[in-house]
């Protein structure tokens, strides 16, 4: 395959030069940052004074950028317990603090829901929210989250909710 020697003897080194390159470089990149989180959480909205507070799951999803921002997708679906229901997709910028074991963030932008009672249209449309969270990480990718999070109708009507769940990282 090779007609000269010296040109397979040069190839092999140069090979063997660049695998050493990789091995020795690796440590010192360190643990590859995490880009992507996944919540899965139980949240309970209030949905005004006369229909009270409706519980369901909320399924998040945040793209990190850089060290501290961000965007954020979060669909929520509390309609269990009573009789109304509330249904929210969410999309806004984040920004997150984050220690070794534990993060805190902030989030706000535009959100798209409906509030019912009894199969009846009450509020909704297209406002803004506002939500905070902190997570507990147990595992590198693995965390308990807990979050807070109002969401204000173009009417000037309030919904705040809380959520508790846990978060995945990847």
């Amino acid at each position: 395959m090779f007609r000269s020697p010296k040109l397979l003897h040069r190839i092999t080194l140069l090979v063997v030069i660049q695998a050493g390159l990789l091995v020795t470089s690796l440590p010192a990149q360190g643990a590859p940052k995490r880009r992507w989180t996944v919540t899965a959480t139980f949240t309970g909205l209030w949905v005004g004074a006369t229909q009270g507070v409706a519980y369901g799951p909320e399924l998040a999803i945040r793209r990190d950028f850089g060290p501290r921002w961000g965007v954020g997708l979060r669909a929520s679906l509390p309609v269990l317990g009573t009789d109304q229901g509330a249904a929210a997709i969410d999309l806004g910028p984040t920004v997150t603090f984050a220690a070794n074991r534990a993060e805190f963030g902030l989030s706000g932008g535009a959100t798209g829901f409906l509030v019912g009672d009894q199969s009846e249209f009450i509020d909704g449309g297209v406002g803004a929210f506002v939500s905070g969270h902190g997570t507990a990480w147990l595992t590198p990718s693995l965390g308990a989250t807990a979050g807070a999070e109002a969401r204000i109708a173009g009417g000037g009507a309030v919904y705040p909710s809380l959520s508790v769940g846990l978060a995945v990282r990847f």
